[in-house]
């Protein structure tokens, strides 16, 4: 089953996978109120891809422990994110990628479960291996993103439970931040009979915790009217915040900075933000934010995805300033003449290429010059060649 639009489930409801995979792809999301459930059987796998969304304050059960670890996963790719009140993950594999997250409201339960993690698993309660927590894993896919584990609350499972489960690794481990005081409200360890095992990991790594400057509750991208993309992020307080710098990335690994917008420094105060990208790329795309302290320390939010249509190229062809000069330009972004990279033809009536001098001016991208003073009167075809397509005019000289 693919979803690739907004599924929503009401307070109280429930949505199940038994069987199969059930893939969400980019623009499409599930949505499932507080009080409701996300079950996903030991059968069943979930895939997210290309920014799919799973939003809300359900419990998510992933896996029932009566099956491989291979049999039940669920796969988070780039610039998707999962964002749930509490998760339990029974006997089953968890796989985040660069640039995707996992988010918790309240307790991440493992039971002899696997994670693996190149993006950011934050969990609002408490971790919990209080179960079986030697049999857990959570590890990085040994490459070159670093994935990282933040939990608000405490590591069940008594002390040196964080360190073995990180002792797990094969591959490359994660950076991990525990703040190490039960989380209120987010109820007590699975095993709360064993003494030992319920209490909190004293020992877990805290080293990288620090207070955070700005605590962002909202980023949402969305494709406008114009075929322009939205970016709209709200802030519920800032501490010494300098600016939000906006990235964009066409796989997900490499980003470029766009635009900046100043931040509102030291306040209390939600303060909403709003910005623009004027020429977004064609297809899928993925943005973030880069939030700028005044010390020039940086952090950065979650990647998210949106998958833009084909729009207009703003191609031309016209007469340069010298007889027989023609001038092509298009006001497609940069990024995407890059790709291939953007190339200017010119064919005679029988389609046949002709080979004529054509100068791109590197301060000008998107425009060339060309010079068809070797050829005779006629009518001839120009084509801009462009990862976003080809555009075609014919010309009379």
């Amino acid at each position: 089953m693919t979803l690739s639009s907004a599924y929503s489930v009401g307070n109280g409801g429930s949505i199940s996978v038994d069987d199969g995979v059930l893939t969400i792809l980019s623009g499409g999301s599930l949505t499932v109120a507080a009080g409701g459930n996300i079950i996903v059987s030991s059968r069943a796998s979930l895939n997210l891809s290309n920014g799919g969304i799973i939003d809300g304050n359900a419990a998510f059960t992933l896996g029932d422990g009566t099956s491989s670890l291979r049999a039940t996963n669920l796969l988070v790719g780039t610039g998707s994110s999962v964002r749930v009140d509490k998760m339990t993950v029974n006997k089953a594999t968890v796989s985040i990628a660069a640039g995707a997250s996992v988010t918790t409201g309240c307790n991440l339960v493992l039971l002899s479960s696997n994670i693996v993690s190149d993006g950011s698993l934050n969990v609002g309660g408490n971790l919990d291996l209080s179960v079986g927590g030697a049999n857990n894993t959570l590890c990085g896919s040994n490459n070159q993103f670093s994935g990282s584990l933040v939990v608000t609350g405490c590591v069940y499972g008594g002390n040196g439970a964080t360190t073995h489960l990180l002792n797990n690794c094969a591959a490359a481990a994660i950076s991990v931040c525990v703040q190490r005081t039960p989380s209120a409200g987010c109820g007590a360890a699975l095993a709360a009979a064993n003494t030992n095992e319920a209490n909190c990991d004293a020992e877990a790594p805290s080293i990288r915790c620090k207070a955070l400057p700005v605590e962002l509750t909202l980023f949402n991208v969305q494709v406008l009217d114009d075929q322009k993309v939205g970016l709209d992020w709200v802030t519920a307080l800032e501490k010494n915040s300098r600016a939000f710098v906006v990235e964009r990335s066409s796989d997900g690994k490499v980003f470029r900075e766009l635009s900046s917008v100043a931040a509102a420094g030291t306040t209390q105060q939600q303060t909403t933000y709003h910005a623009t990208d004027e020429q977004p790329l064609p297809g899928t795309s993925y943005y973030r934010l880069r939030q700028i302290d005044l010390d020039g320390t940086y952090d950065f939010s979650p990647v998210r995805a949106v998958k833009v249509g084909r729009f207009g190229s703003g191609f031309a062809v016209y007469p340069g300033h010298s007889a027989q000069e023609w001038v092509v330009s298009t006001s497609l972004p940069s990024e995407t003449l890059a790709q291939g990279p953007a190339t200017v033809r010119v064919l005679d009536a029988l389609g046949r290429q002709l080979q004529v001098p054509c100068a791109n001016d590197a301060a000008q991208p998107g425009q060339w010059v060309l010079d068809l003073r070797s050829l005779p009167t006629g009518v001839y075809v120009v084509r801009l060649l462009t990862a976003a397509g080809s555009f075609s005019q014919r010309i009379a000289q």
